[in-house]
């Protein structure tokens, strides 16, 4: 790793240069809201206590990422049992789910109201051809997404009500919070080119000043942590209330459907 810039650098210094560049995220805008990965390392660089959990408003370009959008119609099929939950490490555990199966073991009369939640992975850059992609030609929205969350638990709680008529329920959902949860840390053997924000600084205390960007390792931010100057943190993203037809929208359910 001989174009490891910070590893040649006191790791108090290196601290110094993270809560910059954290710093001049933050003073810059997307869409008018303050950007969830200066947020992130900010919180990051100031936090002293492993795991302590802390909660940041849902930026309306991640409530309408499409990925986001995508899984919480995925959601509502397994809610309405049309399609299989994936449960267990990654997802590989597939089981029906949902509102059928609560008909037909008793747990739900298929009129009065019911809560339901589910939750999925979403992932931002899942391919190195994606990561390539965002990092290249990938709009601020979805470069801060990957950079802040990249992988995240969106979860989707819900209340329904059903009406039955010929054989069928309608299913109403009444309520639908969407939310999300994650852990902010470093994976230690990856690297990413950031921008400097030293560049051109005559101050004493900064970092390859000549550079614009350059790639940091990980590996510093486990310095730190070592260190006692960081600390990884859970996230937890305000829920904020679904409103598309196209996830909440009545349907009508089977209560009779064979599931295999």
């Amino acid at each position: 790793m001989s174009d490891d810039v910070l590893k040649g650098y006191p790791v108090t210094q290196v601290h110094r240069w993270y809560t910059r560049l954290a710093n001049s995220v933050l003073a810059k805008k997307i869409n008018g809201k303050t950007p969830l990965s200066g947020q992130f390392l900010k919180t990051y660089v100031t936090n002293r206590v492993k795991d302590k959990e802390y909660t940041f408003a849902t930026p309306a370009y991640l409530q309408n990422y499409s990925k986001v959008k995508d899984a919480l119609v995925f959601h509502r099929r397994v809610f309405l049992t049309e399609e299989k939950a994936r449960l267990g490490k990654k997802g590989a555990t597939r089981k029906w789910a949902g509102l059928i199966p609560r008909l037909q073991d008793g747990r739900w009369d298929g009129t009065s109201k019911i809560s339901l939640y589910y939750q999925t992975l979403v992932e931002i850059g899942g391919s190195l051809a994606e990561v390539i992609h965002i990092q290249m030609s990938g709009k601020p929205e979805e470069r801060d997404l990957f950079t802040s969350l990249r992988g995240f638990q969106l979860r989707s709680d819900i209340e329904v009500t059903g009406i039955k008529k010929a054989g069928l329920v309608t299913v109403a959902f009444k309520k639908w919070l969407a939310s999300g949860y994650d852990r902010y840390d470093f994976n230690y053997n990856e690297h990413l080119t950031l921008p400097n924000p030293d560049y051109q600084s005559n101050d004493k205390d900064a970092i390859k000043p000549d550079l614009k960007s350059f790639r940091v390792y990980h590996s510093n931010a486990k310095r730190m942590v070592d260190n006692g100057l960081a600390a990884p943190f859970k996230v937890k993203l305000s829920a904020w209330s679904v409103t598309s037809t196209k996830v909440i929208g009545s349907s009508n359910i089977n209560p009779k459907k064979q599931l295999r």
